[in-house]
C-alpha cells in the first residue's frame, strides 16, 4: 500500500486486525527496522510472504510492481480497492475486493482470509 498517513485508518483497522485475526503477522516496511535498500527489503517480505494483501487506491505504480513481483514469485496475493476507484489495465481482470468503509473492508477481509486458510491457499 502507499505509505501515505491518509492510508493509515485503512492499514491499521481495515487490514491489519483482520490479518492477525486470521493468526498471520502483518508488516510493512515502512515499519520496520532495516539496514539497505528498501526496495530489496520489500522483495524479501513477499517472497516469503504466506499471502501479499495489496491496496490499490490511488494507482501507486511502486503497488503495481509489488503486485506483479507477488505474482511472479508465486504468492497468494489478495487485492483491495475503494469502490470509488478504477484499477488499472493489468489488474483489471483480477478478482478484487472492493469496499467503501473501513469497516466493509474488515469485514470482507476476514471472511476472505478465512475462506482461504480452509481451501489451504495460504
Amino acid at each position: 500500500m502507499p505509505f501515505k498517513k491518509d492510508m493509515d485508518d485503512v492499514f491499521y483497522y481495515g487490514i491489519q486486525q483482520p490479518v492477525r485475526s486470521a493468526g498471520l503477522l502483518c508488516e510493512r516496511v515502512d515499519q520496520e527496522a532495516f539496514i539497505g535498500d528498501i526496495l530489496d527489503q520489500v522483495k524479501k517480505k513477499i517472497e516469503t510472504a504466506a499471502v501479499v494483501i495489496a491496496e490499490l487506491s490511488g494507482a501507486n505504480p511502486n503497488v503495481y510492481l509489488e503486485v506483479g513481483y507477488a505474482w511472479g514469485n508465486g504468492r497468494p496475493t489478495i487485492l483491495l480497492i475503494k469502490d470509488d476507484q478504477e484499477l488499472r489495465f493489468d489488474v483489471r481482470g483480477q478478482r478484487c475486493l472492493k469496499y467503501q468503509r473501513i469497516m466493509e473492508l474488515e469485514e470482507s477481509l476476514k471472511k476472505e482470509l478465512k475462506e482461504l486458510k480452509s481451501r489451504g491457499f495460504i
